[in-house]
């Protein structure tokens, strides 16, 4: 794989929330979680995807554990997931996400990022570089796809 073009700096912009109307039920209340995830793109304006073991695919990112901030988190995430380390750009928005049969909401933030070097070569998930109009329909988790929505209308 080769590295991504380098771009510009981008100067933080203020988070946005993004809206999902998702239907779930539960019994119990649902326990909070809360991830960090990014959203990359190269040069030919692919977006990087990342396979799971179970074969669905996300955007890279993860957990944010107690004691890391959610950069802290997305660097560690990504680094074990695609074994690349990443410069962290602007924040793109929010949203809640009820996964595992609705037993957790995840709180989900995403991010602007770019990768910037190989750190190991033996990433835990597979990685797919795939065109910004093609990545919706591969992504198996609403909130992602909503973080592709929010980066095209902020591109118009």
């Amino acid at each position: 794989m080769r590295e991504p073009g380098r771009g510009n700096v981008v100067e933080p912009r203020k988070r946005r929330p993004m809206k999902l109307d998702l239907e779930f039920a539960c019994t119990t209340a649902p326990r909070l979680q809360a991830g960090a995830y990014a959203l990359i793109r190269d040069a030919e304006d692919r977006v990087l995807l990342v396979r799971a073991a179970n074969g669905r695919f996300y955007l890279p990112g993860g957990r944010i554990e107690p004691t890391e901030t959610p950069e802290e988190a997305l660097a560690r995430e990504v680094e074990e997931e695609c074994g690349w380390s990443i410069r962290i750009g602007a924040p793109l928005g929010e949203a809640l996400q009820p996964i595992l049969s609705g037993s957790v909401m995840l709180r989900a933030t995403y991010w602007e990022a770019a990768l910037e070097g190989l750190v190991h070569e033996e990433p835990e998930h597979q990685m797919l570089w795939t065109p910004l109009s093609e990545a919706a329909s591969r992504l198996h988790r609403a909130a992602d796809v909503a973080a592709l929505s929010f980066e095209f209308a902020q591109a118009l």
